[in-house]
């Protein structure tokens, strides 16, 4: 691959569940990469799906916590999602019209990788003030750590 896309501390919202649905992606990148490596097509499959919904239903859980929060800005967060998942169904498309699964993937991986980095650093940092301030003592906040502990 071009360029390695792992999880490190320059990507932390500070927001648990924001930052372990994140590496969640990111684990899925990587699947990505052992399908390519193993040319396993219905793997190469099974993860493309799985990482298009996740990261879908993840966006539209970070913007349920942006609402929540009154951030200012949460129209335009949202229309940078939808633009993701229009270019995410496209892939999903894609695969099942025959294009080659290989090449595929590799586009899938890069194209996500680079736009989950590129969010995450660029976008997602503007919203965690906000969102943090709405969760402390919040009945979600006390829940989650009930749950995670």
């Amino acid at each position: 691959m071009a360029y390695n896309i792992n999880w490190s501390a320059e990507f932390e919202t500070g927001i648990d569940i924001i930052d372990d649905q994140h590496k969640r992606i990111f684990e899925y990148l990587n699947e990505i990469d052992r399908a390519i490596a193993h040319k396993s097509v219905p793997e190469i499959e099974r993860v493309i799906k799985a990482i298009i919904d996740y990261s879908i239903s993840h966006n539209t859980f970070e913007e349920s916590l942006m609402e929540k929060a009154g951030y200012p800005l949460l129209e335009a967060h949202h229309q940078v999602h939808e633009r993701f998942k229009e270019r995410a169904y496209s892939y999903g498309a894609r695969f099942e019209r025959g294009e080659d699964p290989i090449r595929l993937a590799r586009e899938v991986r890069s194209d996500i990788g680079l736009w989950l980095t590129n969010h995450i650093k660029r976008d997602d940092k503007h919203y965690v003030s906000d969102v943090k301030r709405s969760l402390e003592g919040s009945f979600v906040s006390r829940m989650l750590a009930k749950f995670f502990d």
